[in-house]
């Protein structure tokens, strides 16, 4: 039975086993907003789990929102207002969620026990927030380069 040497590299090595082998491919269906050059902007609409449901109608959690997303589109012929499909990878989903939820979430518990060890209950959470602050600051200065990596295509309906 394999056994990684640590956390760490379990979990390193499982990121990189699903980016490699998910490669499922996700669709939403939108009109285009406008184009510049080789990008458009598509307004999509975005479901929650709930709006599938029967009883959607009755129940107050279930929400859609409309939202823009710029994608590249590769077909000649695409106009505004079209309908298109855009069309992302699950791997660029994970990875996403790596890079927003799960890397800060393992830092922030760390920096939490730093704190704690080092000063008591507010020491680790003025580490907690300056880690946070410091972390979500770096990515927002870094979004176009980190945005790099992601992409959405269109292909007319």
């Amino acid at each position: 039975m394999y056994r990684p040497k640590n956390v760490c590299t379990f979990v390193m090595e499982y990121y990189e086993y699903m980016i490699r082998e998910v490669t499922e491919i996700i669709h939403h269906r939108g009109v285009v907003e406008q184009i510049d050059g080789t990008k458009c902007y598509v307004r999509i609409l975005q479901h929650s789990a709930c709006s599938g449901c029967a009883a959607h109608k009755l129940c107050n959690s279930s929400e859609s929102k409309e939202k823009i997303v710029e994608a590249l589109f590769m077909e000649d012929g695409i106009q505004v207002g079209d309908a298109v499909d855009v069309e992302g990878t699950v791997s660029q989903g994970l990875r996403a969620v790596y890079i927003c939820y799960l890397i800060p979430l393992v830092f922030m518990v760390f920096f939490l026990f730093l704190g704690y060890h080092l000063g008591g209950d507010m020491m680790g959470i003025a580490f907690t927030l300056l880690f946070l602050s410091v972390y979500y600051s770096v990515l927002y200065f870094y979004r176009n380069r980190i945005g790099k990596h992601f992409g959405f295509t269109v292909h007319k309906v």
